[in-house]
């Protein structure tokens, strides 16, 4: 039973290195908040003094969230601005891709494929541009809407709904999700983590 525990125990250890570098390839840790409920602001202090203590999280990066709080919003998402521009660019850059692979495949067809695409030159470049176009923006809407934020931002909102208190860390490039995430398992009631 004991060899059988230390397995499933190393094995959630794998997975969870396998996630964590996974997620390193894709985003630096600059752009990672990690969230936390606690019972009450006595316990957040508490944890806090034990977080900035065992790694170099510093106040500048710290927001806690309260009930009746009128600036949730503003701690828990980047500036606005900056979302547009990230959903602006993205868009852009996907529904160009989806025009070029259109163009591309349709050029390809028109010059080496059936003669019904060969002989109707206009009509397979509208036929394969416009699902391009649309199937790009479609991926970028699908990235826009982001539901791993929404496990942070729904799981503060109920926190402080029900009288609890929720500490923000937002991360820098130098400091690791795991680590904090883990001393921070130790005192609240629920840890959640996600790209901002």
């Amino acid at each position: 039973m004991n060899v059988e525990n230390s397995k499933n125990a190393n094995a959630k250890d794998g997975s969870t290195n396998d996630y964590e570098n996974l997620r390193a390839k894709v985003v630096s840790n600059d752009n990672l908040q990690v969230a936390a409920v606690f019972a009450s602001k006595q316990k957040v202090q508490e944890a806090l003094d034990v977080v900035q203590d065992r790694t170099s999280i510093d106040a500048s990066q710290v927001e806690i969230v309260e009930a009746g709080d009128p600036k949730m919003s503003e701690k828990l998402e980047r500036n606005s601005a900056d979302i547009g521009k990230s959903m602006w660019s993205s868009h852009l850059a996907l529904g160009s891709a989806g025009v070029a692979v259109g163009l591309v495949v349709a050029f390809l067809l028109t010059q080496f494929g059936p003669a019904l695409t060969q002989l109707n030159p206009l009509f397979t470049y509208i036929a394969l541009i416009s699902p391009g176009l649309f199937i790009g923006l479609f991926i970028a809407g699908l990235i826009g809407l982001r539901p791993d934020r929404n496990e942070v931002i729904q799981t503060v909102r109920h926190a402080v709904r029900y009288g609890k208190v929720a500490l923000v860390i937002n991360l820098k490039k130098s400091q690791s999700p795991s680590e904090v995430s883990q001393l921070l398992k130790q005192h609240a009631d629920n840890v959640v983590e996600s790209i901002r």
